[in-house]
């Protein structure tokens, strides 16, 4: 039975025949097609009748008139196609009507969305009680028949029954153990209004695998170990250590019956030198202390146990597991390796940045270096980061010299967490000859950009020099901070605690949670992963997660003088685990992170504990909202008249462009709330949208671009750059299409093309000769004059009188006065503080912006289309307390600032 509040589906309209439902689709649905829905239904974006299901789009409410409607969401794992879930238009109400008998398509609370013409993603309507961040939710808190079951301790067996009504007799309840002998029950007792506490009449073994049933409501369930996973906790330092001559070894691993140390003299070899049976304590930490000090000895472990459902002990998968607290992983495959704590980088001399003062500059060890002028062993690694003095065929500055000269604060560091890559022996046989990875720059080794961690605690090995021995990476790393640190730039890098490297690419890994816990470390469901990434972490109801990913980071502080930290995919983390984070770390650390993307696990986002998105965000989040506004969407470009925002067409933009330069989107509370970008890592480059048929490599827009960049220069609180969008880095070699490849060992690459490129080695390359270089031949972009650009527009924020953008609390009505005529949706003002007067027109056709008042003083032009000078200025200067006509040009721009 389905119960909502007081009223419930009673069994016959669960069990319609096949007469009612010809029935249903003769008299029901053509009355269901003309009828009026209530207020709620169209809100809510659908209608509940029996086993079957409408959705319902009103254009009334969303204030559009599309031409094609479709659905997508939880149900359909978020598909992205446009020709299936199409509703029909009736009137202004486009409907979908589909068999929903026992919520086999679409169950309750689930998350769906609609979209419309060629993928416009839509909000839900203001007034829709089923809203969810951005999303609907189907039968939001509606409660299903079911039971739920964990094992708390040995004798008893915690159970939330979901019934009308409850059965409390022992005999209404059977236990079994995972190989189906039966266990007597002892006694029931209610504790609350489902909560209930069975006691079962013999001992437990709480590390066992056991089912609970209910056989005559039909319910089965097995026994979770949440009842003492929440609990089980240990302030142990973890991993490998060495303190005064002695090496302590401790790992997690709560279900665990054995735990067997093996230490080797050499990575390669296949016997160890000696073996110890690590020590149980109380909490499931798992150690030994060896009195020698053990720095560059290769280890790896066994994991024993039960052969159950869900269990991957080396009795069900016998294999050596590495330590996911390792400093040291030479390419995450085999041994890790022990190593001394590493010294850290000196602090910035001036602190770090406030976070209103960020200018991040998002970019990507090997995309940075591999094309840069060093030695072979160099390429693609930290050392070539950070060597100075090197210069391109023009003599232009290029790798570090090129990024002190940018103007930015703080570099945000794309993953250096040790990642997985494919082995390369197995790619290189696979795809040594293949044209497709040939044009892509990955035939012989298998790229990433790093969003999938192996091992939290190790620095990427790829990135140490050539040829020297697995740990040098860690001093490379640190040396890396160093020279930032020395020259007042701050290092913050981008980790991936969200999904490990356990489940990529559909593939199933043992390095380390899934032998050591995988019911422990990730959400599951029916002893399997979930997770639309391969896994996802469980940090809530498991210390042990959440320390891991707080340890991480303090190592990273600790270690290498890291100064804050990018979160992957940050809404798949609990709340109270970001919270803990934010209080663990030093409050001057930079953090911030990605919220659009929640858990694919129901009973964390029906937790508002556990759930967030930006209304109550324990962290700074991307402002996709004003992004959206400012240049336009990410996942499809079809028209460049409506997928470049408004900077670059979309002139209905223009109120919401408004409210992004003054934080006002509605979950803005601060300045602080969002961090402001335009193209990030993911999805297509600045360039490729601005370009010519999204092209960027020979045709930008280029004052369309430029635009876009003075929108987001000139917006409130922290802002992160796209690392080379300063001279329009196109990813456009990749061609627009799916390929799916299979290396020889049987695992699956997955390449999406330029809209993705995180496989993609060619497509991301810095191409550093066109730093210098000005329009030739086919190719009309002026990578010298963006270049410029940009640098001005970083010396403007970072100015004194760039602190009218570089605050942290609301501010007052009226900090953004407005000219915004109602007849030009394509030409907007703003007179910021007082202080700063920015003007500009995306229309073709010039327009003369009269009555312009400026506070008394003088007021210097400072930025147009071409260039901005901050010191010079780009023209005469302006009176104040004198009305001025100020005529743009067809897509131009100018600012002004008081002197």
């Amino acid at each position: 039975m389905y119960i909502r509040g007081k009223k419930a589906i009673t069994p016959f309209m669960k069990n319609i025949t096949a007469f009612h439902t010809l029935l249903f689709y003769m008299f029901i649905s053509p009355w269901l097609f003309a009828q009026s829905f209530t207020g709620v239904q169209k809100q809510q974006g659908y209608a509940v009748f029996g086993d079957h299901t409408t959705f319902i789009f009103d254009e009334t409410l969303y204030q559009v008139k599309p031409q094609r409607v479709v659905v997508t969401g939880e149900f359909r794992k978020w598909d992205k196609d446009l020709e299936q879930w199409q509703l029909k238009k009736t009137g202004q109400q486009w409907l979908l009507t589909f068999d929903n008998s026992d919520f086999k398509v679409i169950g309750p609370n689930t998350k769906f969305k609609f979209r419309i013409n060629k993928g416009e993603w839509l909000n839900p309507p203001a007034k829709a009680k089923n809203k969810k961040g951005s999303d609907l939710v189907f039968m939001l808190q509606s409660t299903q028949l079911g039971l739920k079951a964990e094992i708390r301790s040995n004798c008893l067996i915690w159970a939330e029954v979901k019934a009308p009504k409850r059965p409390l007799r022992p005999q209404d309840y059977r236990l079994t153990d995972a190989q189906g002998k039966v266990i007597p029950i002892a006694g029931v007792l209610p504790n609350g209004a489902r909560s209930t506490l069975i006691t079962p009449a013999k001992v437990l073994n709480k590390k066992r695998v056991y089912f609970l049933e209910i056989p005559s409501l039909k319910l089965k369930t097995h026994c979770s170990f949440d009842g003492w996973f929440r609990e089980a906790f240990s302030t142990k330092e973890l991993g490998a250590n060495i303190d005064q001559g002695k090496t302590s070894i401790r790992i997690f691993s709560p279900r665990a019956d054995q735990v067997k140390l093996y230490l080797y003299k050499g990575r390669l070899d296949k016997k160890a030198y000696r073996v110890e049976n690590l020590q149980q304590d109380p909490n499931g930490v798992w150690e030994i202390i060896i009195p020698e000090d053990l720095h560059g000895v290769y280890y790896d472990f066994t994991v024993h146990g039960a052969q159950e459902p869900g269990n991957h002990f080396y009795e069900t998968n016998p294999v050596h597991i590495s330590d996911p607290y390792a400093r040291v992983s030479d390419d995450t495959w085999g041994k890790t390796r022990i190593w001394r704590r590493t010294q850290p980088a000196t602090p910035l001399k001036n602190g770090i940045p406030a976070m209103e003062d960020v200018i991040a500059y998002e970019v990507h060890v090997q995309d940075f270096t591999d094309l840069l002028p060093v030695k072979r062993a160099h390429k693609g690694t930290f050392k070539a980061m950070i060597t100075p003095g090197l210069r391109n065929k023009r003599g232009k500055k290029i790798g570090f010299d090129y990024l002190l000269d940018l103007g930015i604060n703080t570099v945000h560091l794309m993953p250096v967490q040790e990642y997985l890559h494919f082995p390369t022996k197995d790619w290189q046989a696979s795809f040594g000859n293949d044209a497709y990875m040939k044009a892509q720059g990955i035939s012989h080794e298998n790229y990433q950009w790093g969003y999938r961690t192996s091992h939290a605690f190790a620095v990427e090995s790829r990135y140490r020099s050539k040829g020297s021995e697995p740990g040098k990476e860690r001093e490379e790393f640190r040396d890396l901070v160093q020279a930032f640190h020395d020259k007042g730039i701050a290092v913050i890098i981008d980790i991936v605690p969200n999904h490990t490297a356990e489940n990529m690419d559909g593939n199933f890994w043992n390095f380390h949670f899934n032998a050591l816990g995988k019911q422990y470390y990730y959400r599951t469901k029916n002893f399997k992963h979930i997770g639309a990434y391969g896994n996802e972490v469980k940090t809530e109801n498991r210390p042990m997660v959440q320390r891991w990913l707080i340890d991480q980071c303090q190592h990273y502080i600790k270690e290498f003088g890291i100064d804050g930290f990018r979160i992957d995919l940050a809404g798949q983390i609990d709340q109270q685990t970001l919270i803990a984070l934010k209080a663990a770390i030093d409050p001057d650390k930079i953090v911030y992170g990605e919220a659009w993307i929640g858990s694919n696990d129901p009973h964390f986002e029906n937790n508002p504990d556990w759930d967030w998105y930006k209304e109550d965000a324990p962290i700074t989040f991307f402002q996709d909202e004003l992004r959206n506004a400012f240049k336009g969407p990410v996942f499809e470009l079809k028209d460049p008249k409506k997928d470049r925002g408004w900077a670059g067409g979309k002139f209905s933009e223009r109120a919401n462009v408004m409210k992004g330069l003054a934080n006002q989107f509605t979950d803005d509370k601060t300045p602080l709330s969002g961090i402001s970008y335009l193209d990030i890592h993911d999805n297509f480059a600045l360039a490729d949208q601005f370009g010519k048929n999204f092209d960027g490599r020979y045709e930008v827009d280029e004052a369309a671009y430029k635009i876009a960049v003075t929108l987001l220069y000139t917006t409130l609180g922290p802002i992160v750059t796209h690392g080379g969008s300063e001279i329009m880095r196109s990813k456009a070699v990749a061609p627009l299409k799916e390929v799916v490849k299979q290396t020889k060992a049987g695992y699956k690459v997955y390449m999406h093309g330029y809209r993705d490129t995180y496989n993609h080695r060619n497509a991301n390359h810095f191409l550093w000769q066109t730093v210098g270089q000005k329009p030739r031949g086919q190719n009309k972009n002026d990578y010298q004059n963006m270049y410029a650009f940009w640098q001005g527009m970083n010396t403007l924020r970072l100015s004194e009188t760039g602190k009218v953008f570089r605050v942290a609390k609301a501010v007052p009505e009226g900090y953004y006065q407005w000219f915004a005529p109602k007849n030009r949706e394509d030409v907007l003002g703003y007179l910021v503080d007082k202080k700063v007067l920015v003007l500009l027109n995306v229309g073709a056709q010039p327009y003369t912006f009269t009555e312009v008042t400026l506070p008394a003083g003088q007021w210097k032009p400072v930025a147009n289309t071409q260039q901005v000078q901050l010191k010079k200025g780009v023209g005469k200067n302006l009176l104040g307390n004198k009305v001025h006509s100020l005529k743009l040009k067809g897509k131009s721009l100018m600012i002004w600032i008081k002197e």
